[in-house]
């Protein structure tokens, strides 16, 4: 038996040492980050920042104690001893935090949350140096009397503290985005890694596209370094047409083509390409699916920054195809230092930060939006798959359990669609209160489907392509105004539950259904 686990150890072994995955290079950049307002309309150095922040509060100090190594007066290290000492934990609640930008006209053009409420706890006679209590307090009544001289500044030292860190933070992302600027960042640039394939193009691709960004983070945006980053792409984009995502030992699967997608969309960014960003973008989160780590979360920002980026470039199209001005623009930007406001403005500067927010994400909705349009004009887009979810319980499909409104996101259907039959691995379809009259043919290519249900709509009758669904177990068409059901439909030989309350249907036709389907649960 030994023998046997040991071969069998040995093949996982050799198994694993073919697989190919992607390696990683860390560098350090800075992006050329465009503001999100047309600078040739809105001079920047007119813009002035704003932060606000909630007063902190304290709750009710408590006494506590542990052990201290101390030593005595007039000792030296060996005399240590060991005593209780006392100090205070004090409950601090942080306040939340704002910063928002304003032009010469009071227009909101940047905004971000920059601190939340939080609970922590502070501590007044604790060495954290030693992480103890100070020994001067194993005394208690000596903390005491500390504390009711001392209390009030301590605590005014240490809120001042919290509030002076999120401050200089906030200060410095606020110049990087309300400014044209630039923005440094760290991120990895990847390439392959495996025993049975020569990836030597992309290393070189690596180390090219590290130089490249190196050199933009020491002199800034220019044409040569830009023209690098193109030539990385070439390569990258070259390599992903061979991608083999089913087979982990091909020469580029599923995670070395993870990193090519990045490194084009990140490289695209910089080139001002969002929409070649955007599509390696989509790839690269479709390749993680639903798994979270660093690096998907990471990533999250870049696609929001894509977004908003994009729609900053349409403001300043004037400029855009001038790197060399817009690099001088960043270059010589005059800036001004955000203005640390009084607790008092806080109201405002939140009530001025969701006004802004609720334009950006309108923005980032109309631009989706638009996109989407023309994906479903050019039929690069199937107009139903945003209703498609593949984690149904049940079974992968549609859910559509409201009726149409702007509330529910759901249109109107006169006609279960022929672009919804496209998902022939759909479990279910379920579209309730809607105006469905009728459904397509094409229903015949859901042979995978098990749970029809349509209450709610506007169906006389079923088309006789119904009779292909053969693993259909459920069938709701309550509150329809039916009145035939094709013969077509006793094929279903798979149905166990058929709904027809509320229907046209005559007793001769919940007859037949009977004889159709004997041992099926019949409602009506």
């Amino acid at each position: 038996m030994k023998k046997s686990l040991l071969t069998v150890g040995i093949c996982m072994l050799a198994v694993t040492s073919f697989s190919q995955k992607d390696k990683g290079k860390k560098v350090e950049s800075k992006y050329l980050s465009l503001p999100s307002y047309n600078i040739t309309e809105t001079d920047p150095s007119t813009v002035s920042v704003e932060f606000a922040m909630q007063d902190g509060s304290f709750g009710t100090e408590k006494l506590k104690d542990a052990k201290s190594k101390c030593v005595p007066k007039g000792g030296s290290l060996k005399d240590v001893v060991e005593v209780t000492s006392y100090y205070y934990e004090i409950p601090y609640t942080q306040g939340e935090s704002y910063v928002i930008a304003k032009s010469a006209d009071g227009n909101v053009v940047y905004g971000n949350k920059t601190s939340e409420t939080g609970q922590s706890t502070l501590r007044f006679g604790w060495d954290e140096k030693m992480s103890q209590p100070q020994c001067e307090y194993f005394i208690s009544d000596k903390l005491k009397k500390d504390w009711a001289s001392q209390g009030n500044s301590f605590k005014s030292k240490e809120d001042s503290k919290y509030a002076n860190s999120v401050f200089n933070e906030a200060s410095q992302e606020a110049m990087a985005n309300v400014y044209l600027s630039y923005m440094p960042e760290e991120f990895e640039v990847f390439t392959g890694k495996g025993k049975a394939y020569d990836y030597t193009d992309l290393d070189n691709a690596l180390e090219k596209a590290v130089a490249a960004y190196e050199a933009i983070a020491k002199n800034g945006f220019n044409a040569h370094d830009l023209e690098r980053l193109k030539e990385c792409i070439a390569v990258w984009e070259k390599e992903l047409e061979s991608k083999d995502l089913e087979d982990k030992k091909a020469r580029i699967s599923e995670d070395i083509a993870k990193g090519l997608h990045e490194n084009c969309a990140r490289a695209y960014l910089y080139l001002y390409d969002f929409e070649n960003a955007k599509e390696h973008a989509k790839e690269f989160q479709e390749l993680f699916g639903n798994f979270s780590n660093n690096r998907s979360q990471a990533f999250d920002k870049v696609m929001i920054r894509i977004q908003l980026q994009k729609i900053a470039a349409g403001k300043n199209e004037a400029i855009m195809d001038n790197i060399s001005k817009l690099h001088e623009m960043a270059s010589s930007a005059k800036t001004s230092p955000a203005k640390r406001l009084p607790s008092s403005e806080f109201e405002r500067v939140r009530s001025d930060y969701y006004s802004y927010v609720g334009s950006q994400a309108n923005a980032v909705y109309e631009e989706k939006k638009k996109e989407e349009e023309e994906a479903i004009a050019s039929g690069e887009l199937n107009p139903y798959e945003k209703y498609y979810q593949p984690t149904m319980v049940g079974g992968e499909g549609f859910l559509m359990n409201m009726p149409p409104s702007a509330l529910s996101g759901f249109p109107e259907l006169t006609e279960l669609p022929k672009e919804m039959c496209e998902f022939t691995d759909a479990k279910q379809i379920i579209i309730l209160k809607n105006n469905i009259e009728t459904i397509h043919p094409d229903i015949a290519k859901l042979e995978n489907l098990k749970k029809l249900d349509l209450s709610g709509n506007k169906l006389k009758t079923l088309p006789p392509e119904i009779g292909n669904l053969i693993n259909l177990e459920t069938l709701k068409l309550s509150d329809n105004p039916l009145e035939s059901l094709p013969d077509e439909l006793a094929n279903c030989l798979s149905l166990k539950t058929i709904v027809i309350k509320d229907t046209s249907l005559s007793s001769d036709q919940i007859k037949k259904l009977e004889g159709w389907f004997p041992d099926a649960k019949i409602k009506y």
